[in-house]
């Protein structure tokens, strides 16, 4: 089982998910997207924040998001569909500390070659605080897109 180098399970999972399963959290995600998730760290050279609410930090859901978590648990009270990736273990809301989020986007599309489950990462006019980055797709490649 991988572990990553630079993250702890708590930075990757919501406060649900690792209450129940503490250290068998890191079998929910797949190998290959934890070592891309290092490939990442290591490409951009800077501290990523991900979920800190294990260090008394505002985010808690830049993980994987439970049914419990709030952003899915409105989905569900009101019925609508809730697809995410971030429910199936498989995108991360990445803030890097002192880098300008177009600038990390451009890094990571400079080293394309280097990915082969991460397929996405969100427009970030839409997202200009963080990097959202998922698997979703079947093409070569990682590509831009609009929520």
């Amino acid at each position: 089982m991988y572990k990553c180098k630079y993250f702890k399970i708590q930075e990757l999972v919501c406060p649900h998910v690792y209450e129940k399963y503490k250290d068998k959290s890191w079998e929910f995600f797949s190998e290959d997207l934890l070592r891309e998730l290092d490939i990442v760290r290591e490409i951009l050279g800077v501290p990523i924040t991900i979920n800190n609410w294990n260090i008394g930090g505002q985010y808690k859901e830049s993980g994987n998001r439970c049914p419990f978590c709030s952003i899915v648990a409105k989905k569900i009270a009101t019925k609508e569909l809730n697809m995410s990736m971030h429910n199936l273990y498989q995108a991360f809301d990445l803030k890097p500390k002192g880098l300008e989020i177009k600038k990390a986007i451009e890094m990571i599309m400079d080293n394309v070659h280097r990915f082969k489950v991460i397929k996405r990462i969100e427009n970030p006019d839409y997202t200009p605080t963080w990097i959202h980055i998922d698997t979703k797709g079947h093409y070569e490649g990682i590509r831009i897109f609009n929520p």
